[in-house]
C-alpha cells in the first residue's frame, strides 16, 4: 500500500529528525564495535534509516497519516506478524513459512473463506488464536465505518484506515466469525478472484493480542469491549458462515460503538498510545509481541533497538544480539558514517557512486543493489481550481510526459540504476507475469519535445520555448485548450519536492530547465521537509474537497510506491476513485471498471487479460507523471554479515536472517 522513505518506498507520515550526531551518540557503543571491518561484539547489527524518515507508529493497524514502509516493513513486522507474509527469496510471492496461518481455503464459489492458524504463541506464552484475528477485524471494521462518531481532534485511525478502499475490505465481507479455537470463517458479498483476495485483502490482517490490548484506558481492566453488544450483530440464514450458530457470535463490518464503549473506543485508545512515541519502550502494551524481535529502546529522534524475542514461534530464530536502526538528517551524514566504518548496513548516496570500491577496501564493505517491486510517479493535483483543468486534458498530460527524459534521468541522477516506468504495474523483477507487453517493450511516451510542442499547438496554446506558453484559444471544442482553461492562462505550475536529497534536487532542476527551454512550461520549484510534503499531499484532495495549495509533488526521486500489503498490483488502492493514497484526486469510470474486472476474475486466464487491460489503459491515460523506477537503495554492508542478500523487493527487512 503506499511509499516509505527509503529511496523507493511507500508514502506515509515522515518524521523530521534531530542531527545525525545525536543519532550516532545514542548508538555509540554499537557503532564503535562495528568499525574497521571486524564483526561487532555480541552480534549487534546497525542499519541506516533514510534521511528524515523513522518509524513513528507501532500499532499494526495503520491510519493513513502513518502509512509508510518505515512503519510497516522496517518496524512493525519485526514485532507483529501479519496473518500472511509476502516476500520470499527476492520474489513478491506468498511466504508460507513465515505466515501465522495456513493458506486460506475458498469455498461456496469463492464466496466463503476459511482461515486456519498455526499454533504459534505470543511472547507472554499465550497462544495466537482466532480471537486475536477477530479482535483486529472488529477494530478495523469500526474505524472504517462511515457512520463512526468523531472522537475529538485526536481521532485517528478513524474512518481513514490506510488500507481502506471503497467497496473493498472490510466492506466486501458480509460476516465473519470465530468457528474454532484456530479457525475464522469469512462470508463474502461476491465471488472474488482468490489470488486478489489473498494478496490484497487477507494480506492486510494482523492478529493482535486481544487478552492484552482490549482495554479503554491505561488503568482500566482488560475486557471484551471490541465484541460488546455495541459491535456485534448475530445474523441468521444465508448471511451466516456455514459453521456459525447462535452460540458462535458472527460479526459484520459495522456498528463501531461509541466513544465510551465498543471496538471504536478500543481503537481510539490504542491509537492514542501509539502516538506517544516517548513511551514505546516502556508501555506494557508493546511488550507482548509475536515477531522475531521485541523492542528494547526507542527514542523520539528515530533511534530503534530491537532484541530477539526468545519465544518467537517461527523460523529462523534471530542469532544476532540486537538490530539497531539509526536516523540521519542527510545523505552526507549517513555517508560519513559509512566512511568511518560505523554502520553494518548502510546505503551509498547516488552522488557518491564510485566510492564503493574505496569502502570495500578500507572498511570491508560489500555492495548490493536493492531493487523495488514498485512504480514511480509524480502526482498531478486534478482538484486544484487553476491547474486542475489543465491537468485534466489528456493532450496536456501527453505533452508533459513527452518532456520527461527517463533514460537520461536514470543515467544522470540514478547513475544507471533504475528501470523505465510506463504504467501502474512494475517491470521488475523481469518476467513478472502481470507486466503487459505494452509496458514491458519500451517507453509508451518516449522523450520527444517536438511532439510535446505539436500537441500544445494543436490544442490552442501559443508555445514560447524559453518563455511561458499560454492558452490563446479557450473553449472545449476541437483545436481549443479545453474546459475550464481561461484565455491567457499560462502553463505555469509549482513543483513541490522534498529537501535533503541531492539527486532529487538535481532531477527537478533538470525537469524545470527542459520544460522551459523546449515547450515554455514554467515550473516553480519549492522544497519542503518530507513531513511537510507528505502532509500537503495527504489532505484528502477530491472534487468535493479540492486542494489549491499544490500543483505537482515529488516526495522522493519520483514518488515510488512499493506494493504492499496489497501485493497484487491491481491498483484499487492507488487509482480507484476515492482511494486514500490517490493524492491528486484522479477519477475515471473506465479505470474503475477495469480494476473491478481484475478483482472479480474467475480464472487465471481472465485474471491476466483483465490486468493487461487495466495497466494498458493507465499507461496511455497518464493519471500521474511516470518517472524512472529507481532502486530502494544502493546497499553497502559489512563483509562479515550473511543473510542480507537477496534483498527483498517489497522493501521488507529480515534481521532474523542475519548471521555474523
Amino acid at each position: 500500500m503506499a511509499a516509505s522513505a527509503r529511496r523507493g518506498s511507500r508514502l506515509g507520515a515522515w518524521r523530521i529528525l534531530v542531527a545525525a550526531s545525536l543519532a550516532l551518540l545514542l548508538a555509540g557503543p554499537a557503532l564503535a564495535q562495528a568499525k574497521s571491518g571486524g564483526a561487532p561484539n555480541g552480534g549487534v547489527v546497525t542499519w541506516a534509516e533514510q534521511p528524515g524518515v523513522s518509524p513513528n507508529y507501532i500499532l499494526p493497524l495503520l491510519a493513513s497519516p502513518y502509512e509508510s514502509n518505515s512503519n510497516l516493513y522496517q518496524f512493525d513486522n519485526e514485532l507483529y506478524l501479519p496473518l500472511y507474509w509476502f516476500g520470499d527469496n527476492g520474489q513478491p510471492v506468498l511466504n508460507q513459512g513465515l505466515s501465522v496461518a495456513q493458506p486460506p481455503r475458498f469455498s461456496d464459489g469463492n464466496r466463503e473463506v476459511t482461515i486456519t492458524l498455526k499454533h504459534w504463541d505470543w511472547s507472554n506464552g499465550q497462544p495466537i488464536t482466532a480471537r486475536d484475528v477477530i479482535f483486529w477485524m472488529n477494530l478495523v471494521s469500526a474505524v472504517t465505518d462511515p457512520n463512526a462518531p468523531t472522537l475529538g481532534s485526536n481521532s485517528a485511525p478513524g474512518p481513514s484506515w490506510a488500507g481502506a478502499v471503497p467497496g473493498a475490505f472490510p466492506e466486501n465481507i458480509v460476516s465473519y466469525a470465530q468457528t474454532g479455537t484456530y479457525t475464522i470463517t469469512l462470508k463474502l458479498n461476491n465471488s472474488y478472484n482468490p489470488t486478489w483476495y489473498l494478496y490484497n485483502e487477507l494480506s492486510q490482517i494482523y492478529p493482535m493480542p486481544q487478552a492484552s490490548w482490549d482495554e479503554l484506558s491505561v488503568s482500566g481492566p482488560i475486557g471484551d469491549y471490541d465484541a460488546s453488544a455495541a459491535t456485534r450483530e448475530v445474523l441468521t440464514g444465508s448471511q451466516l458462515p456455514a459453521a456459525c450458530t447462535q452460540q458462535v457470535p458472527c460479526y459484520v463490518p459495522s456498528n463501531p460503538g461509541t466513544a465510551s464503549g465498543g471496538a471504536l473506543a478500543v481503537a481510539q485508545f490504542l491509537n492514542t498510545q501509539s502516538q506517544d512515541l516517548a513511551t514505546y519502550d516502556s508501555d506494557p502494551l508493546w511488550k507482548v509481541v509475536d515477531g522475531p524481535f521485541r523492542l528494547s529502546k526507542f527514542t523520539t529522534s528515530g533511534y530503534v533497538k530491537l532484541v530477539p524475542n526468545e519465544d518467537y514461534s517461527g523460523s529462523p530464530k534471530p542469532t544476532i544480539s540486537a538490530f539497531e536502526e539509526l536516523p540521519f538528517t542527510s545523505d552526507s551524514a549517513e555517508f560519513d558514517a559509512l566512511r568511518s566504518g560505523s554502520l553494518t548496513i548502510g546505503y551509498l548516496p547516488a552522488q557518491d557512486l564510485g566510492q564503493e570500491r574505496t569502502l570495500e577496501q578500507s572498511e570491508s564493505y560489500k555492495f548490493s543493489e536493492w531493487h523495488a517491486f514498485g512504480i514511480t510517479y509524480i502526482p498531478y493535483n486534478f482538484t486544484n481550481a487553476t491547474s486542475g483543468p489543465v491537468f485534466r486534458q489528456l493532450y496536456f498530460r501527453q505533452a508533459f510526459q513527452s518532456l520527461i527524459d527517463q533514460p537520461e534521468y536514470i543515467k544522470q541522477f540514478q547513475y544507471g540504476f533504475g528501470q523505465i516506468d510506463n504504467g501502474p504495474v512494475p517491470t521488475y523483477p523481469g518476467g513478472y507475469q502481470y507486466t503487459s507487453p505494452l509496458e514491458g517493450k519500451g517507453q509508451v511516451y518516449p522523450f520527444d519535445p517536438s511532439r510535446a510542442v505539436k500537441l500544445l499547438q494543436e490544442h490552442g496554446w501559443t508555445v514560447k520555448p524559453d518563455g511561458t506558453s499560454f492558452c490563446s484559444k479557450p473553449g472545449s471544442g476541437a483545436g481549443e485548450c479545453g474546459a475550464g482553461i481561461k484565455e491567457g492562462q499560462t502553463a505555469s505550475f509549482q513543483l513541490l519536492y522534498s529537501s535533503g536529497i541531492q539527486e532529487l534536487s538535481n532531477e527537478v532542476e533538470a525537469m524545470q530547465s527542459t520544460m522551459k527551454a523546449k515547450a515554455g512550461i514554467s515550473l516553480t520549484l519549492k522544497s519542503e521537509t518530507t513531513d511537510t510534503v507528505a502532509g500537503i499531499e495527504l489532505d484528502g484532495c477530491t472534487t468535493a474537497n479540492p486542494c489549491n495549495d499544490w500543483d505537482l509533488s515529488d516526495i522522493a526521486l519520483g514518488f515510488t510506491w512499493t506494493f504492499g500489503p496489497d501485493f497484487f498490483p491491481s491498483g484499487e488502492q492507488l487509482f480507484f476513485t476515492g482511494a486514500p493514497p490517490d493524492a491528486g484526486g484522479y477519477s475515471s469510470a473506465t479505470n474503475d471498471a477495469n480494476i473491478t474486472a481484475t478483482i472479480l476474475a474467475s480464472s487465471q486466464a481472465a485474471e491476466k487479460a483483465a490486468m493487461y487491460k487495466y495497466e494498458d489503459y493507465l499507461a496511455k491515460q497518464l493519471p500521474v507523471v511516470w518517472m524512472p523506477n529507481g532502486d530502494v537503495q544502493l546497499t553497502m554492508y559489512k563483509s562479515y554479515l550473511k543473510g542480507l542478500v537477496p534483498q527483498d523487493v517489497l522493501d521488507i527487512v529480515y534481521p532474523q536472517d542475519y548471521r555474523i
